[in-house]
């Protein structure tokens, strides 16, 4: 994964933005995920989706994106190479989503956590 900029962590320190802390990311078919000083989990795309599928043309939600069980569709992405439905690693309810995906795809051509997050999720007990 891609570090985060010193001034992105500047910025971050002023508005009170506190960055997650992916150090113990785990990765499961294209999707890395990390758990948060809070205990809930931060998904996103791992690098080697890039590698695979290029540059990122499209990206959508599943309409019900809600409660997750493990391998339940998370996002719909197309590329220049292919098209892919990436599936969730863990289960938990969805506590928040990346609406900037569906209004900037260039978003999530950018390998860091910061951007290309996909949803936080808290996870099932």
């Amino acid at each position: 994964m891609a570090k985060v900029s010193l001034w992105t962590r500047i910025k971050n320190f002023f508005t009170g933005k506190k960055q997650p802390t992916l150090t113990d990311a785990k990765v499961k078919d294209g999707i890395w995920y990390a758990k948060l000083p809070d205990g809930n989990y931060l998904l996103g795309i791992d690098e080697s989706v890039y590698q695979l599928m290029g540059k990122i043309t499209f990206a959508d939600f599943p309409t019900q994106l809600n409660n997750l069980q493990v391998e339940d569709d998370l996002l719909d992405i197309e590329g220049d190479k292919s098209v892919e439905t990436l599936k969730s690693p863990i289960a938990g309810t969805v506590i928040a989503k990346n609406d900037a995906i569906g209004k900037d795809i260039e978003t999530l051509n950018e390998p860091n956590p910061q951007v290309n997050w996909i949803v936080k999720v808290r996870p099932a007990q």
